[in-house]
Formats: C-alpha cells, sequence, structure tokens
C-alpha cells in the first residue's frame, strides 16, 4: 500500500484545494464579458437604470431648442396603437426630451451611459431589414418597433430598430452577422429608452411642437 501523509499536512493540502476551487468559481466575468464568441459588443460600465425619475426639469426649458448638431440619438415609435410615436430623445450637454415633451436635466453620469450605448449600437452591423430592424423572436409577429436615429461622424444619422424588445427576450428571429441574440448593447439601451415613456398618455403631450420638430431632425 501507498504510504499515507501525514494528517495535519492532509488537512493543509485540502484546504488549499478547496479554497482554490472556491476563488475561481466564485470570481466574476469582466462586466460585459460573455462566453458568447458571436457577442461582440460591450455593456455600458455604468447602469442608466432609473435616469427618468433622477432628472429634473431643465432650468432652461423654455429657451430650449432641438438642435441636430446637439443631438445625441432619438428614438421613435412604430407600434399599433401609437404608428408614428416619440419616446425620447438626448441632447448635449444634459437634455432630454421624455415622450410627454418634458425638457430634464439628465445627470451627467446617466448621460454618459446613454450616449455610450447609443454609439456602440451605431457600430452594430447592418441588419438588411425594413428599418435595419434587429427582430427578437415572439410567437406573435404584430410587435412594436423602437426605432434609434444616432448620428454617425459623417454628419449622417443612422437608423438602428428593435422589434419586439422585451427585458426578458434577447433570442433573434434570424441571426445578424454572428448575432444569434440581440446585441447586449441594445438590449440595455432600449431598456433604459422606455423609461422616456413615464406617464406618457397619447394625446396629452406637453409640447408637441417640440416633439415635430425633434422628429423632423432625424426623418428628413
Amino acid at each position: 500500500l501507498a504510504p499515507s501523509l501525514p494528517k495535519p499536512l492532509f488537512l493543509a493540502l485540502a484546504a488549499f484545494i478547496g479554497a482554490y476551487l472556491l476563488f475561481f468559481r466564485s470570481t466574476p466575468l469582466p462586466y460585459g464579458s460573455s462566453t458568447d464568441p458571436s457577442d461582440q459588443t460591450v455593456m455600458s460600465s455604468a447602469s442608466a437604470k432609473g435616469w427618468h425619475a433622477r432628472a429634473q426639469p431643465h432650468p432652461d426649458s423654455a429657451k430650449f431648442v432641438p438642435a441636430r448638431d446637439k443631438l445625441v440619438f432619438a428614438v421613435l415609435l412604430n407600434a399599433p396603437a401609437d404608428p408614428e410615436g416619440f419616446t425620447m430623445a438626448l441632447f448635449r450637454p444634459d437634455v432630454a426630451v421624455d415622450a410627454r415633451g418634458r425638457v430634464l436635466q439628465v445627470q451627467s453620469d446617466d448621460f454618459a451611459a446613454l450616449a455610450d450605448l447609443a454609439e456602440q449600437a451605431n457600430r452594430l452591423p447592418e441588419t438588411g431589414s425594413f428599418m435595419n430592424a434587429w427582430r427578437v423572436a415572439h410567437d406573435r409577429t404584430d410587435q412594436k418597433i423602437d426605432r434609434l436615429f444616432v448620428p454617425t461622424p459623417t454628419g449622417e444619422i443612422k437608423q438602428t430598430s428593435v422589434q419586439g424588445w422585451h427585458p426578458e427576450k434577447k433570442q433573434l428571429k434570424n441571426a445578424v452577422a454572428d448575432y444569434e441574440e440581440l446585441p447586449p448593447a441594445l438590449h440595455e439601451l432600449f431598456g433604459y429608452v422606455q423609461e422616456g415613456r413615464t406617464d406618457y398618455r397619447r394625446g396629452e403631450e406637453k409640447n408637441k411642437e417640440l416633439i415635430a420638430e425633434i422628429k423632423a431632425l432625424v426623418e428628413n
């Protein structure tokens, strides 16, 4: 028979192995890392969840004029109940306009996180679908389309849409390039974007003229 280890040495070795396994099993992947080789986007380093609740009425709201050179992004809505809807827009340096037409001052960390995700979305491949839509798989086909408009470095405005965004559904109806699921940047951004429709009721917009001006910036 093979000689056995002294009991104190055996206990020390067992404790070391246990600690080693516990450390590597509990150490999380870096934020935004994924074991999915098709995941080529990076999640934002800071969460913007709750940005709308943290925003305040802008002190210069009465003087605000939407300008294309200040536009970070705008989101429109194409839905059965609201086919020409508006969800929100973000303008430098700290302005958001929500679905009711309220002009808000966004906290700097929230603004940076939203802007970063929009830039990531703009670097994604074209889908080849109508409205450049990423289509999330659903049993029903009549899903809303959230339409993101982001200026490019050349001055054009690129549209990237998500059809059927859902907080728990990511599987795509059809793969796009190497993506089988909705890219993390899009899934995260459109989750935050929904906050722009807080307290929204169609027909009760606070500033319809402002909303029309913003829509004209991105649709013309």
